[in-house]
């Protein structure tokens, strides 16, 4: 036994002396001290229960105070927008011991938007019948100020939230993430099992923590809207440096300073130069590419329309260059502005016209030679498609002239040949002029006479009208044409039928005409034309649209078994 167990209890030893002593007023002093000493120790005992709760509080208020400040640090040693949300709102539901949270932060358009999520999904965040207290929140976000509560299901300012009452809330904080006096979001923290999850301080404590959070939040903006801007800018200068890149013009840019700011290749191609060596050059450099630049570019004397100049390059010669110059407006607005100028290598366009106006002439001195040996549609074919003509023919319906000029034999042997040949050019030459005029197809000469086709290679309704017309004009020449004191007069002799028109001699040598029974009425009616007058066949003159004046015959053609029906048009 030790010497507390041994030590005799002072108020037992008094009850025992009072209650020997039979003093009733000593009893009752006595009962009274025992009472007072009661009462003394469960107010001991009181005291040392708050003191140990105060103690318990103030450990777990400075460990929020120490986890706050240690995440603080966290929160705001990243630049990461999401990164920054997310452990803002992990570190509110740690602190807080919460079992649901979320954050919302303002738009450009000052309206809330669902950012991050804790024990909660976006959609039953987002939805209609399970939202939390969006009340709530707008009017945290509205005046600014926090709410907490430790029983939403007993508080008046829940009661009557529909949310609140369907998810059975008990203890509910919202806080804004403010910057000054700008709110820029509100942190949301629920439980649904504990009541009295938070305490009085925690608004305090929380709202210390949101505005720390918020400047992060509003740093990582800036930096994630900087971020963009600088890619933009970024993709932007990429892009303009693809645009130069592809253009085939050279494109070359001139600062405020009067340095070259760029230069793009086609540029540098058209030079033959290195891009990168001119960039930052003063604009005089351009002089030795561009002779007379300097002076386009001088105030009060850019053209309004492109000008042409000469330049050289040093393995390809001499160039012809178009070059375009506009001011620019540059970026720091100040009085002086930059140039933009355009260059198009005009060297090889300027090549090929001079190229294409030497192959014209060439061709129109071929077409022009040509034409007077051939017919003109076989010029153009040739001219067209110098392979494409080969031998062979088709059927087509045509009207053949042959036109004859009558005694010229005897008067051949009365002339000299040069007289002759005069006689038979000037002819020759009314009656080609009267044939193209018409249409007809001149197919050849022979000796003193022609032979013209109306129809193929291009059959028309026409084809007998143009020929008779024709014939009546050959008349009318001839008669103008005297040889040996008197006019010209001619036979001539139109048929129309089924001929076979196209290619005829060999690959080497060959003609365009048309072989048939026509081809050989018509020649033999020439031969029986008299003087002056045109022998047409029955058919010919059935084609004529209008019909010219005619004596209808019956004779016996040479060559031809049976009298044929002719008309000799006067």
């Amino acid at each position: 036994m030790n010497a507390a167990e041994a030590a005799p209890d002072p108020l037992e030893a008094l009850r025992a002396r009072a209650a020997a002593s039979g003093d009733p007023t000593l009893v009752a002093a006595v009962a009274s001290a025992e009472r007072a000493f009661e009462r003394l120790a469960l107010e001991r005992a009181a005291v040392t229960s708050r003191l140990s709760a105060s103690s318990t509080n103030a450990e777990r208020e400075l460990a929020k105070l120490r986890t706050l400040g240690r995440v603080a640090e966290t929160v705001n040693s990243s630049l990461e927008l999401d990164v920054v949300l997310r452990s803002v709102l992990d570190t509110a539901v740690e602190v807080m011991k919460a079992e649901r949270g979320f954050l919302m932060v303002a738009n450009a358009d000052d309206k809330l938007e669902l950012t991050t999520t804790y024990g909660i999904d976006r959609a039953t965040v987002e939805g209609v019948d399970m939202r939390p207290s969006q009340t709530t929140v707008r009017r945290v976000f509205e005046t600014g100020e926090p709410i907490v509560t430790t029983d939403a299901q007993q508080d008046p300012r829940f009661n009557v939230n529909l949310s609140v009452r369907a998810l059975r809330l008990r203890s509910i904080i919202c806080v804004p993430l403010a910057i000054k006096a700008r709110t820029i979001g509100v942190v949301y923290l629920d439980s649904r099992v504990a009541p009295g999850l938070f305490s009085p301080h925690d608004p305090d404590l929380l709202t210390a923590f949101a505005n720390q959070a918020a400047l992060a939040i509003e740093n990582a903006r800036l930096f994630d809207a900087q971020r963009a801007q600088v890619v933009e800018i970024s993709r932007l200068e990429q892009l303009q440096a693809r645009v130069l890149g592809s253009i085939t013009n050279g494109v070359i840019t001139v600062d405020g300073r009067g340095q070259i700011a760029t230069f793009n290749d086609a540029a540098a191609e058209t030079f033959g130069v290195s891009g990168a060596t001119m960039i930052g050059r003063p604009a005089r450099a351009l002089e030795a590419l561009i002779p007379g630049i300097t002076t386009l570019l001088a105030d009060n004397v850019l053209p309004s329309q492109p000008a042409e100049l000469e330049a050289h390059h040093p393995t390809r010669g001499a160039l012809a260059l178009e070059v375009r110059a506009a001011p620019i407006e540059l970026p720091d607005g100040g009085s002086k502005h930059g140039w933009a100028i355009a260059v198009t290598d005009l060297t090889e366009r300027r090549k090929l016209e001079r190229l294409h106006a030497a192959d014209v002439e060439q061709r129109r001195a071929i077409r022009d030679a040509f034409s007077r040996y051939l017919a003109p549609h076989v010029v153009e074919q040739l001219m067209h498609a110098p392979g494409g003509l080969t031998l062979g023919g088709e059927r087509a319906v045509a009207t053949i002239l042959f036109a004859d000029i009558c005694g010229f034999t005897e008067l051949a042997e009365r002339l000299d040949a040069e007289a002759v040949v005069e006689i038979l050019n000037g002819f020759f030459s009314a009656a080609v002029q009267t044939v193209f005029e018409h249409d007809g197809l001149l197919d050849k000469f022979y000796g003193d006479g022609l032979m013209v086709v109306f129809g193929p290679p291009r059959v028309r309704d026409d084809d007998a009208s143009r020929a008779l017309a024709v014939a009546a004009a050959l008349h009318r020449a001839a008669a103008t044409i005297e040889a040996d004191g008197k006019p010209l007069q001619l036979a001539i002799g139109i048929a129309t039928g089924e001929v076979v028109a196209g290619h005829i001699g060999s690959p080497k040598r060959m003609d365009y005409t048309v072989v048939g029974d026509a081809a050989n009425l018509a020649s033999r009616l020439q031969g029986a034309a008299p003087p002056g007058r045109t022998y047409a066949d029955g058919r010919t003159y059935a084609r004529a649209i209008t019909p010219p004046p005619a004596e209808k015959l019956i004779a016996k053609i040479r060559g031809k078994a049976e009298p044929v029906t002719l008309f000799a048009i006067r």
